[in-house]
């Protein structure tokens, strides 16, 4: 059964995260003072480090699910016209990798950031991002959703802006903006669309009316759309993706290890969230719309990203790529529960299962594998002053650390045993051979050749920046400091255990997927 709690015990995390960014600019103030440049940076790293222990403790305190999970709301504005906090197993799952992550670049930034001014405000802008992302996990209903939205929103376009003294950053943060700003007003006339049929944003309440007999389809689907697409500008959805690699090269790459790790999945979780709660995929055909779109944005981007010469380009569109197979896995998980639903067919359930549990385990194993590669690549590119690939041959020789943890990234996004990266592309393959029928089969398969596509440019990147010998440019560096490095070995070590044992993250994934989709109990 659900647990009623105040609003503030059902925030904790937001609530530390907020309080911490309230404070930072008086810690740089005082910093400024005592001529001590890292304070900022610390006390941010304690803000993350204090949000991730209570949000652990909420997981370890949660009821089981699907029934049990925390929900509050503001007295005399509750559901369903007011405002609700809903914490479950999956809100709690994103949550904590939004939190871990966090405080992994916060602990690589100090270092990382050393040489740039202002660093009060960005780590007050770290804070108020990762806020916003627990919060739209956190929310309810889709207008607590949108205020937390807005939040990560206006500080991602902050971040991807930061070094404002360039110009790419201003020219790539101000087209993220634009775009960002059209996919949120297009996702908004899809919530307005909602009230303005059910007279309610609460997503319990939605979803009573969306599965009562009667209801109207084409308005459904309508909405459905703008949903995917309002969302899927965040989220890097081909054609929606444009964004990205301009905002990524800008960036400092502790902030695109934070855009392609997190941003964007918070923006998969707001499509996973706003369309299998309301639009039960029982009833909803809207799978194939999401298989089609995934098989579109791993193709086009894989093709682009082989075309890179610029590392951070390159890492890019392969966030992209990888987002094709999350959202392929939720298509998967959609396609199977409605064939489920219209034939009986018992495999095809099992496979949609598998299909959500496997996007779900993408979503950690990029988060993870993706914020070490673009740290790893900020760290060679802080040391070389280039983005070139092929003036970085040879630069993992020379820091050998760093050029380690790159490695295994790579070989994990690879899909290469035994890393995590293997477990959530098999997951993923397995759910849409299991399915059945031809046209999942036939989708599958392209998804698979676009598996083999993007494991062949991570190995030649591996081969350009780690095997072959060190370039000129190269020969003199060395090894990034160890508050660099440490995050790195961290993220490198975490990709290694999920990939070998990763039976307990899975009973999490489970749990956490179990919000969403009927799973069976076990006989």
């Amino acid at each position: 059964m659900p647990v009623e709690v105040d609003v503030i015990t059902a925030l904790q995390p937001v609530v530390v995260l907020v309080a911490f960014a309230a404070i930072t600019p008086i810690i740089g103030y005082a910093e400024g003072k005592a001529k001590f440049k890292y304070a900022s940076g610390i006390f941010a790293t304690i803000g993350f480090l204090v949000a991730l222990a209570l949000a652990v403790r909420m997981y370890l305190n949660m009821p089981p699910p699907p029934e049990g999970y925390l929900t509050s709301s503001f007295p005399g504005f509750g559901p369903p016209l007011g405002v609700e906090v809903k914490v479950d197993h999956l809100s709690l799952f994103m949550a904590m990798l939004f939190c871990g992550v966090g405080l992994l670049t916060s602990i690589y930034s100090i270092k990382y950031m050393e040489h740039d001014t202002g660093l009060d405000r960005y780590y007050t802008m770290l804070l108020l991002l990762v806020a916003g992302m627990v919060g739209v996990v956190f929310a309810g209903d889709f207008f607590t959703l949108f205020v937390f939205w807005e939040v990560m929103s206006i500080s991602s376009y902050s971040l991807v802006s930061f070094r404002k003294y360039r110009w790419e950053p201003i020219e790539a943060g101000f087209k993220y903006l634009v775009m960002s700003t059209l996919g949120s007003l297009i996702a908004l006339l899809g919530m307005a669309l909602l009230y303005g049929y059910a007279g309610t944003l609460n997503f319990t309440a939605l979803s009573a009316v969306f599965s009562a007999p009667g209801v109207n389809l084409a308005y459904s689907y309508v909405v459905i759309a703008l949903i995917i697409v309002g969302f899927g500008v965040t989220a890097s959805i081909v054609p929606f993706h444009t964004w990205l690699p301009d905002a990524h090269p800008a960036a400092p790459s502790s902030i695109s290890a934070m855009l392609s790790g997190l941003v964007i999945k918070a923006a998969v979780y707001a499509i996973a969230r706003g369309t299998f709660t309301i639009f039960a995929p029982s009833v909803f055909n809207y799978g194939i719309v999401l298989v089609v779109f995934a098989i579109i944005t791993a193709t086009v981007a894989n093709v682009k990203a082989l075309l890179q010469r610029d590392i951070k380009r390159l890492l890019a569109f392969s966030s992209t790529v990888n987002i094709g197979f999350i959202i392929f896995g939720l298509g998967v998980a959609a396609y199977g529960i409605q064939l489920w639903s219209s034939v009986g067919s018992q495999l095809a359930l099992t496979a949609g299962i598998i299909g959500f549990v496997g996007a779900l385990m993408h979503i950690l194993s990029h988060a993870i594998g993706k914020g070490l590669l673009f740290l790893a690549a900020g760290s060679f590119i802080t040391r070389t002053k280039t983005r070139n690939l092929y003036e970085l041959e040879g630069v993992g020789r020379a820091m050998p650390w760093t050029g380690v943890s790159f490695s295994i990234g790579l070989l994990s996004l690879a899909g290469a045993p035994p890393f995590a990266g293997f477990v959530s592309k098999f997951l993923l393959l397995m759910a849409g051979y299991s399915v059945g029928d031809l046209f999942m089969s036939i989708a599958t398969s392209l998804m698979l050749l676009n598996s083999v596509f993007a494991a062949a440019y991570y190995l030649r990147l591996l081969q350009i920046c780690v095997f072959r010998s060190k370039c000129e440019r190269v020969k003199a560096i060395k090894e990034a400091s160890a508050v660099i490095v440490v995050p790195l070995v961290l993220l490198m070590i975490a990709l290694i255990v999920i990939g070998c044992y990763p039976w307990p993250i899975m009973d999490v994934i489970q749990k956490a997927a179990s919000a969403l989709i009927p799973i069976p109990a076990a006989p």
